[in-house]
């Protein structure tokens, strides 16, 4: 039995006449690239969670880089994070100069396991990545 890790098809029936909607207008715009549609996303995201501003980027990875960089994250230091996560993570890592420490995860929820935490903690450690899947 073939089980998808991700059925993108039930997750986008309910909302597929706006997807194909908004896919088809930025279509005829031909803005791409942070044209409208883009701004408005930046706009209601910072709304949503209360920031200031809203920055869209291309990847999750380019996402964690950019957070890691706005930290001061860079040679020298430590990061945290869960042992089962996607590549991206452990990349953006790497890119900003850090050394990528993976935590174990806990068996029943397959998340990073809080409990290991505290001992993967050293003087350079400077942030931990919570990775959900």
């Amino acid at each position: 039995m073939h089980v998808p890790f991700v059925d993108l098809p039930a997750q986008h029936q309910r909302l597929q006449r706006e997807l194909d909607d908004a896919v088809c207008e930025v279509s005829r715009r031909g803005d791409f690239i942070g044209g409208r549609a883009v701004e408005a996303f930046e706009e209601e995201f910072a709304r949503f969670t209360g920031a200031r501003y809203g920055i869209g980027v291309g990847s999750g990875g380019a996402a964690i880089e950019l957070a890691l960089r706005g930290l001061g994250i860079g040679p020298g230091d430590e990061v945290i994070t869960a042992a089962n996560t996607f590549i991206a993570t452990v990349l953006a890592i790497v890119a900003v100069g850090a050394t990528p420490i993976l935590v174990d995860i806990d068996a029943a929820t397959y998340t990073i396991d809080p409990r290991l935490i505290d001992a993967a903690i050293t003087s350079r450690t400077r942030a931990v990545v919570p990775v959900h899947l």
